[in-house]
């Protein structure tokens, strides 16, 4: 599964060529992309039928630079991806606007799903004023720190206030089955209450069948609760990208070989 953000010619973001050519690339190894629901189909252990290298292409952050450079390359291969929208992002500068969304999803080469409500921000954890991300520890305010029980109360209000405003503003929207966290972190790289990453990755296995974080060089094996994405660097050619495609598989293959022969 790759995981992208915005496609221009800057530093930190994949240029709309190097996008081109990834995904030439992988059309000529013979990966073919597949939906989202056939992803979340796959993960349940459901029946699905699925091409001889399938590849998960993802967005995060409603950029509309994603869509306008993504879609044309996309609909060259009859392909589709998964946008991640959070929710407080849609119309600011450089992202989609409800309209646009709403055109995305009815392309039928784009599948959406809540990557946050307004929780795409870090925020403030402790006196000193060093920052993490919302949903991965409890907040510094009114000099004090939140307790865990207003902590739970601020994610849950959150997950379901993004979940609102995409079903109120995209007609015959659904989830998925899917979200993606904020930042890959659900308090799993440290935290300010070491209750979090428990509770947090309950609330995400109990309410999405999927839950997208982010790790290089890995493979999705079947099997619900939280899966891993290949952020693709703005400094990878198709190249590189086939270097950690191909180095993901080879893992793959090793460790399901090995697990065979222990019997």
């Amino acid at each position: 599964m790759l995981l992208y953000h915005r496609l221009v010619a800057e530093p930190r973001a994949v240029a709309p060529s190097d996008f081109d050519a990834q995904m030439e690339r992988l059309h000529e190894l013979g990966f073919e992309a597949v939906t989202l629901d056939t992803y979340v189909r796959f993960m349940r252990g459901d029946p699905v039928g699925l091409p001889k290298r399938p590849i998960l292409i993802t967005f995060d952050d409603g950029y509309l630079s994603s869509w306008e450079n993504a879609d044309p390359v996309l609909a060259r291969y009859g392909w589709s991806a998964a946008m991640y929208i959070p929710t407080g992002f849609v119309g600011l500068p450089g992202h989609l606007s409800w309209d646009q969304l709403r055109l995305l999803q009815a392309s039928g080469r784009w599948q959406i799903d809540e990557h946050a409500g307004d929780g795409h921000v870090s925020i403030p954890v402790d006196a000193a004023g060093r920052r993490s991300p919302f949903y991965a520890a409890e907040r510094w305010v009114d000099g004090k720190q939140e307790s865990f029980t207003e902590y739970q109360r601020r994610v849950g209000h959150d997950v379901e206030l993004g979940a609102r405003l995409l079903s109120r503003n995209l007609p015959g929207w659904h989830s998925h089955g899917t979200f993606a966290v904020p930042f890959g972190d659900y308090g799993q790289r440290g935290s300010n209450d070491p209750r979090i990453e428990t509770w947090f990755s309950g609330y995400l296995r109990a309410h999405f069948a999927v839950s997208f974080v982010q790790a290089p060089e890995t493979v999705s094996t079947r099997g619900l609760g939280f899966a891993d994405r290949i952020p693709v660097s703005g400094t990878w050619n198709a190249d590189v990208l086939e270097m950690h495609l191909m180095h993901g598989l080879d893992r793959f293959t090793a460790r399901t070989a090995g697990g065979r022969s222990r019997g």
